[in-house]
């Protein structure tokens, strides 16, 4: 069998090499994309995009990801990650879609990110531990009692970033505990939960 023999030049090449991020957001507001634009100043081993579109049923979110992935020069194999990010929420009939949409993902390499009921959640846990049922709204407000100026659309990350690895660790946790009581992440019934964590660990450990 012969060895390929990579050159030398090539391997600097490699190693200077930005990995390339993709990642995809659910509908219209920006709430995702200006948070993840705060790890992304120019000097990380990485660089991030924002996938184009804005769909809010998963399913379409991730085939128009794996779309995208196609049309930009990405290589999984030389580390470059896509995510796919969305909500939950508290709708029952999303838990089929969501799967369709997660077993997909898994056939093109795409991490999905999901947030039971919503993105809120991983923002709260910064300030604090719950594992209570939590709708959409009540996230927002208890969010509210710790950023009271706290909008969709706006740039959260300088209120709550020195707080992150707390949030870390309280999503592991609730991770955990939804587990323990047999829950599947990424449906209805694992709320509340985050996987935040997953993608946000990844940004700060490739700095």
């Amino acid at each position: 069998m012969q060895i390929r023999k990579i050159s030398k030049a090539r391997v600097r090449t490699l190693r200077k090499r930005k990995i390339k991020i993709i990642i995809a957001v659910e509908g219209k507001n920006k709430t995702e994309k200006l948070y993840f634009d705060n790890f992304d100043d120019g000097k990380k081993a990485y660089s991030i995009t924002i996938a184009k579109g804005n769909d809010t049923d998963p399913l379409k979110l991730v085939k128009n990801l794996a779309k995208e992935m196609e049309k930009r020069d990405l290589s999984l194999a030389l580390g470059d990650k896509v995510f796919c990010v969305f909500d939950v929420d508290v709708q029952y009939n999303k838990n089929k879609i969501i799967k369709e949409a997660i077993d997909f993902a898994k056939t093109k390499g795409i991490q999905v990110i999901t947030s039971t009921p919503c993105v809120e959640l991983w923002f709260l846990l910064h300030f604090l531990y719950t594992s209570a049922f939590l709708t959409n709204n009540e996230v927002i407000k208890r969010l509210k009692n710790y950023v009271p100026k706290y909008e969709k659309n706006m740039n959260i990350f300088p209120e709550i970033n020195s707080r992150v690895k707390i949030a870390i660790k309280n999503a592991k946790q609730l991770e955990k505990e939804q587990l323990a009581n047999n829950k599947i992440i990424g449906t209805v019934e694992a709320n509340p939960n985050t996987e935040m964590y997953k993608l946000v660990e990844y940004l700060i450990k490739n700095t």
